[in-house]
């Protein structure tokens, strides 16, 4: 069986802050100081994220 992943989004660092890519014509831009908080936020939640990533990943244990 063989898993393909696919790449979903981009992620751009520019000076103006960041922009994700998230398909044709769809992006989110968060200016420096936004793009620190959301950090801030997935670190506080990383090891919440790590347990659902690990449970609903296509790739074997």
């Amino acid at each position: 069986m063989t898993t393909q992943l696919e790449e979903k989004f981009t992620i751009e660092f520019k000076e103006e802050g960041m922009i994700i890519k998230i398909g044709e014509g769809q992006h989110l831009f968060f200016s420096p100081i936004e793009a620190l908080m959301l950090l801030d936020i997935l670190k506080a939640e990383e090891a919440k994220l790590k347990t659902l990533a690990a449970k609903k990943s296509p790739l074997p244990r």
